[in-house]
């Protein structure tokens, strides 16, 4: 199942770079201009996951898989940056506070600290199969916590989004992609995270999208 279904996220996430990418360009907000950036680590990702399937244990491999986790590492991070730019694009008044900025980078500076040693340094990535291709996975098969605190504050983007403009659709994005995380490591079923997380990058584009019209630029700009 994964061999073929990789390949064809894949190319879910091109058509989703190229549709997103004049909105995202035109933007004057530079906060959203990350989600760019994630989709292209998670095209990366997918393309080094459908490589699995014919390219097989070896080094080449490993070395790709980690730079696949250093992208990930580096970048879910921006997720808050993207909170908060939302925030201030809804008229939020505390996003508007130096206090409430020096937290939120705080906490994206701790989680990628954080994930530099716990999901980098420290871990050894041993070979695996699963659905016909071969990856690379922590040893210990821990639950990636640092790739999952990053959601919090876009969970809050979310409700201010359904409560202030009748917007769910955020909010329904970053709870599909919990739960298919949860089930695609509960059930070994890597593909149902995968698909969780397109599913929120599209929310992502398509939450930019609502909010590209005029109105929402006269506010707070990052």
């Amino acid at each position: 199942m994964d061999a073929y279904f990789y390949p064809v996220i894949t190319f879910m996430y091109l058509v989703l770079f190229v549709w997103s990418f004049r909105t995202f360009r035109e933007s004057s907000f530079w906060g959203t201009s990350w989600t760019l950036f994630l989709i292209v680590a998670n095209i990366y990702s997918s393309i080094v996951l459908s490589a699995g399937a014919w390219i097989g244990q070896g080094y080449l491999l490993e070395m790709l898989s980690l730079v696949r986790y250093l992208l990930h590492v580096l970048l879910t991070p921006t997720l808050v940056f993207i909170s908060l730019d939302i925030l201030r694009r809804l008229h939020v008044e505390w996003s508007h506070d130096l206090s409430t900025g020096a937290v939120f980078n705080l906490y994206t500076f701790v989680l990628t600290v954080m994930g530099i040693f716990t999901e980098i340094i420290w871990i050894e990535l041993v070979p695996v199969e699963v659905g016909g291709i071969v990856r690379y996975v922590p040893h210990d098969g821990h639950v990636p916590v640092v790739m999952i605190l990053p959601l919090v504050p876009l969970f809050l983007c979310g409700w201010m989004m359904w409560v202030r403009h009748r917007w769910p659709v955020l909010l329904f994005g970053v709870a599909v992609a919990l739960l298919a995380g949860a089930v695609g490591i509960s059930a070994d079923v890597w593909y149902v995270s995968s698909l969780g997380q397109w599913l929120l990058m599209w929310t992502l584009v398509v939450t930019e999208q609502r909010l590209s019209p005029e109105e929402y630029h006269s506010g707070w700009k990052s």
